[in-house]
């Protein structure tokens, strides 16, 4: 027997026949922000909380999509090369992204049509949390397009392909929300390294446990936050660029630098702190198209375009991936404390590097701690969202307890404010038949 929440998605869904129900899980960064994007590795885990789709093919290339919940009306349009986006930050882009890139994909390997069909969503990840949401509903959305053109892709292949395709909304995205919501393993998190794409599992000890707990301030990467995201990843563009033309090497991200550990201890000589973009053309011995080109696409949507942070991204990028290591061993061999060092140090890099902490993202973090966890971050892009807190077993209560009382005024906040997330399994899809 199905449970009920499978159930009651079907009995919404229109027409008849078989059908079918994708999920794809959210996630929590546990450390390794901003270093996706960078060719650099993360260490995060899916969580038990996620986007589940009904799914039902129908015999044209329409698509009805429709969400149980209430701030998420109806929409319709048709499977294509090219589908016109809605506007920006509505939530069917992210279906719709998944549509176009299948498309082209299936062509690209010959393998036919992408028909239409009714989609029902029932979404249980935390909106606007940085807890990956969107590409939960990417990944399921696509998943169940798959399923019914009756195709199937290997999980890695479409990590890489759904990464891509969520730079539709606008956002210049990595590929970690994706990876993790199709590779990832119970129990585990995910080491997770790019271009190429490649994951190991790394076994979590029994008596770790992590706590979701929300800023309540909202971070979605395709509204306000676009513009803070797309900065970065610019800046780290750029300030690559720089490191190139000076160190005389090839270097698309700064994932392929040689010798990152010399390049930390030389950044002073290596990189200006800021560059104003009329200084970029010297700097990086790019002539001002070529710039344009890679860096200033139309319609990218930019905090400051025309001045950039350099030094202080590359430090706190180069410095992260070094801890994401440090901690995939300290996990590996059960040192909890160590972790939760790397995960505070993470933190106050995000902070004073990379800007994109806050003030209420900062006095959780000062809370959790407080309250008996052994270290605390932000977790996701940042610019508000939510903390991770790495906290013992035999702690949760007293930590829970210490949130609700010095940062939770009572009876203010939602009950998933904070959430107590065991690592989960990766996406599926299973077939129902009449």
């Amino acid at each position: 027997m199905l449970p009920s929440r499978a159930a009651a998605l079907l009995d919404a869904l229109p027409g008849r026949g078989a059908a079918l129900l994708a999920r794809a899980p959210g996630r929590v960064n546990l450390i390794g922000e901003h270093t996706d994007y960078n060719g650099l590795p993360v260490l995060p885990i899916a969580i038990d909380r996620d986007v589940l789709v009904a799914a039902r093919r129908r015999d044209d290339d329409h698509v009805d999509l429709s969400n149980t919940g209430a701030a998420f009306p109806p929409r319709q349009y048709a499977v294509a090369a090219a589908i016109p986006p809605s506007p920006a930050g509505d939530w069917a882009n992210y279906a719709k992204a998944a549509a176009e890139a299948l498309v082209a994909d299936l062509g690209r390997r010959g393998l036919g049509a992408l028909p239409g069909g009714a989609f029902r969503v029932d979404g249980r990840v935390p909106l606007a949390a940085g807890l990956s949401s969107s590409s939960a509903l990417l990944v399921a959305c696509g998943l169940a397009h798959l399923s019914l053109a009756g195709v199937a892709l290997p999980p890695a292949e479409l990590a890489e392909l759904f990464a891509r395709a969520e730079r539709y909304v606008g956002t210049l995205s990595g590929g970690m929300d994706q990876a993790t919501a199709l590779l990832a393993r119970a129990d585990h998190a995910l080491r997770i390294d790019f271009f190429p794409l490649r994951a190991r599992p790394v076994t979590i000890p029994a008596s770790a446990v992590f706590v979701v707990a929300q800023s309540l301030e909202r971070a979605e990467k395709s509204g306000a936050a676009r513009g803070h995201y797309n900065q970065r990843v610019t800046e780290c563009g750029l300030a690559c660029a720089v490191l190139a033309q000076r160190l005389g090497v090839a270097a698309a991200r700064l994932g392929d630098l040689p010798g990152p550990e010399r390049v930390l201890d030389d950044l002073d000589r290596l990189l200006p702190e800021d560059a104003r973009r009329e200084m970029l053309p010297a700097l990086t011995g790019l002539a001002p198209r070529e710039l344009d080109r890679r860096f200033f696409a139309p319609g990218t949507v930019l905090a400051a375009p025309g001045r950039f942070e350099l030094r202080r991204r590359v430090r706190h990028v180069l410095g992260e991936a070094a801890r994401v290591a440090a901690a995939e061993e300290a996990l590996g061999t059960g040192d909890l404390e160590t972790f939760g060092a790397l995960m505070d140090a993470s933190h106050r890099s995000c902070a004073t590097d990379y800007g994109v902490s806050t003030p209420a993202l900062d006095r959780l973090v000062a809370v959790a701690r407080g309250g008996g966890a052994l270290g605390a971050r932000l977790t996701g892009a940042g610019f508000g969202g939510a903390i991770v807190a790495l906290v013992e077993q035999a702690h949760v209560d007293r930590l829970v307890r210490t949130l609700d009382r010095e940062f939770y005024a009572a009876g203010s906040a939602p009950p998933e404010a904070r959430l107590v997330v065991q690592p989960a399994t990766a996406a599926s899809v299973e077939r129902v038949d009449p």
